[in-house]
């Protein structure tokens, strides 16, 4: 039997997530001066399709785990990179997926985005990000669909997963005073925003999950991310130790602003315990 609750979180979210957006010019421009011509044209045709797989090792007190995380998915139509992601998180099989924010840019793709949450065959928990705020579609419609997986939509709340002794958590926006007391000693942050473990007080996770970041979408070796939106801060990939827990950064499965990727391939996480 599962326990739900609703956590509140002071501050308005959409101050902070209209300062995320990033003009395709400003983009374009940072692409065209920092790699060459034949690069751009890998970035732009093979990049942004090759999906990756990272596997991730979670330390969790009870019988094995197996989670999937994926996040940013920006749907904007059926393609081969979204038969593709769904092809393998079937194929991994997990216990559940985690899935922090970004599903739709837009109303029009909201059926589309839809179907693919419910085509993925395993509970699906989920938390908004920036871009579901703005795209219209009223936040009881995504409650429905991920309700519907057997997982839950979690904006600004926790409950304890069926059968398991965990806890997650989800946090939409950037959280101003410390979490309430814990339902379980095994628990998962979702959050879109990677830099709200620095907002975070009086509390500590098994893991937190985020996104948001698209690990800069174009990377140069050395030099890293070319632009990271507001809310990631340091954390624009990979694992980060923070005094909240471990924080893992995903690299996502869409774009945003451009339909780009170098050095920074789609990704899917998948957590064993």
């Amino acid at each position: 039997m599962s326990s739900h609750r609703e956590i509140n979180i002071e501050g308005p979210v959409i101050d902070m997530l209209e300062k995320t957006i990033l003009s395709r010019r400003q983009f374009l421009s940072l692409l065209l001066t920092a790699i060459p011509g034949a690069s751009i044209a890998h970035g732009v045709t093979i990049e942004p399709e090759r999906l990756k797989v990272t596997n991730r090792f979670l330390k969790l007190s009870g019988p094995p785990l197996r989670i999937v995380h994926f996040t940013d998915l920006h749907y904007r139509g059926d393609s081969p990179l979204n038969r593709k992601v769904a092809a393998e998180i079937q194929r991994l099989r997990p216990d559940f997926a985690c899935f922090t924010g970004d599903l739709i840019d837009s109303v029009d793709v909201k059926k589309g985005a839809f179907a693919f949450i419910r085509s993925l065959g395993c509970p699906v928990y989920a938390i908004p990000g920036n871009h579901d705020y703005t795209s219209g579609v009223p936040f009881r419609e995504f409650a429905e669909v991920f309700s519907a997986t057997g997982g839950a939509w979690l904006e600004n709340g926790s409950l304890l997963v069926p059968g398991r002794e965990l806890e997650l958590v989800g946090l939409a926006g950037n959280a101003s005073r410390a979490i309430t007391p814990p339902l379980s000693r095994n628990r998962i942050l979702l959050t879109h925003f990677p830099q709200v473990v620095d907002t975070v007080s009086g509390a500590e996770f098994t893991a937190v999950l985020a996104g948001h970041s698209h690990g800069g979408q174009v990377r140069l070796p050395f030099l890293g991310s070319l632009y990271l939106p507001p809310g990631v801060g340091r954390y624009d990939l990979g694992t980060f130790m923070t005094p909240v827990g471990p924080l893992h950064v995903n690299a996502g499965i869409g774009t945003s602003a451009l339909p780009v990727r170098f050095c920074c391939p789609p990704e899917l996480s998948l957590f064993q315990s």
